[in-house]
Parts: structure tokens; C-alpha cells; sequence
């Protein structure tokens, strides 16, 4: 029985092609989970990016930029910037889409 060592039975073939399958089979949606994740983050950071930068040329100029869109990393981002009259006070929203549902940032220009 030991001298006998010619190479897998088919029984161990079988037990380590269902071992690797079962492994595949787990990891494999958690590597997706984990991609749309890095997809996410990268495209809330361009928009928190993109926010600070409109509010920052609201505050030195006095008026908006006039960017209705911007596209980054090709992705689109809306830009919309509007006055209340009643203080006379800014503010900046960033529109996006992640995974086709619409997201927005959006903050007061002090």
C-alpha cells in the first residue's frame, strides 16, 4: 500500500477540486462587497473635494463658478449652487450616482 504512489485517487481529487470551490464560492462575493466599497469611497471623496472647492471660490470671489457639471475620473457630478434671499446666504450641493441612486452633498457657504 505505501510503495504504491502513482498520484491522487479520485476521491482526493474530488475532495480538493470542492475544497477549492467552496473557498472560490465564499471569497469571491466578499472581494466584490469589498470593490463597491473602494468604488464608493473614491467617488465620495471627489465630491467632498469638488464641494470644497466650489465653497472656497464662493467665499474668495463672492459669486458661483457657473460649473453646472464636472466630470472627474469619468464620473459626472452636478454642481448647484443657489442664494436664499431671506439672509442673503449660499449654498453649494454636489449631485452623484452610486450604483444608479442619487447621493448629494451639500453645505452653507458662511
Amino acid at each position: 500500500m505505501f510503495r504504491r504512489n502513482e498520484g491522487f485517487f479520485l476521491s482526493e481529487m474530488l475532495l480538493s477540486l470542492a475544497a477549492f470551490f467552496m473557498g472560490g464560492v465564499i471569497l469571491l462575493p466578499i472581494a466584490i462587497h469589498v470593490i463597491n466599497q473602494t468604488v464608493e469611497s473614491e467617488k465620495n471623496t471627489a465630491a467632498s473635494n469638488l464641494l470644497y472647492d466650489e465653497l472656497m471660490f464662493l467665499k474668495i470671489t463672492g459669486t458661483d463658478s457657473g460649473r453646472g457639471y464636472i466630470e472627474q475620473n469619468g464620473e459626472l457630478y452636478e454642481v448647484v449652487v443657489t442664494k436664499n434671499e431671506g439672509d442673503s446666504s449660499w449654498e453649494v450641493c454636489i449631485h452623484y450616482d452610486i450604483a444608479q441612486k442619487q447621493h448629494q452633498k451639500c453645505a452653507p457657504a458662511e
